[in-house]
């Protein structure tokens, strides 16, 4: 079988709602683009989310956000990461710096 992937842009509205977040420019931010993975010669594809990884080199943080929406969320998409959610994380990040 076939694959197709298709790499897609990070979106820049969720960078710049990250990057206003105050000292989050002290930790490691890594930024993985999604991809839309398509099994050729049949109707079946995979949009695989994009990543954003924060780490103090202690704690590591992955939040995942899709093209078609701006929230942010937790690795097991089981809740949404609010901006003010992820501010108070950075901070307790910094703190253990």
């Amino acid at each position: 079988m076939n694959v197709s992937i298709e790499i897609l842009e990070f979106p820049l509205c969720v960078k710049n709602k990250i990057l206003r977040i105050k000292d989050i420019t002290k930790l490691n931010i890594e930024y993985i683009a999604g991809k839309n993975i398509i099994f050729n010669n049949s109707n079946l594809g995979l949009k695989e989310p994009h990543k954003i990884i924060i780490s103090n080199g202690i704690d590591t943080l992955v939040l995942l956000c899709y093209d078609d929406d701006t929230n942010l969320y937790n690795e097991e998409l089981s809740d949404v990461v609010t901006i003010s959610e992820l501010t108070n994380i950075v901070n307790g990040f910094l703190e253990k710096n």
